[in-house]
């Protein structure tokens, strides 16, 4: 999860968030605290999308799915 408050900081820094299919290919919303996600050519809130540096995005890779 990341903040909404901290998300333009965020996806400055290549490949740091992913969209919950692991993804990274996003592109910052200019007026609300989302990104577009132009593999899964969807939009998510900043509370969906993971701060790979934190969490993992794909569990299964850790043997937990």
């Amino acid at each position: 999860m990341v903040d909404p408050e901290d998300l333009a900081g965020l996806l400055a820094d290549p490949y740091r968030v992913a969209c919950p299919n692991g993804h990274t290919a996003l592109k910052p919303a200019a007026t609300t605290p989302s990104a577009y996600c132009r593999s899964c050519r969807e939009s998510y809130h900043a509370r969906e999308l993971v701060d790979r540096r934190i969490d993992s995005c794909k569990p299964y890779r850790n043997g937990k799915g």
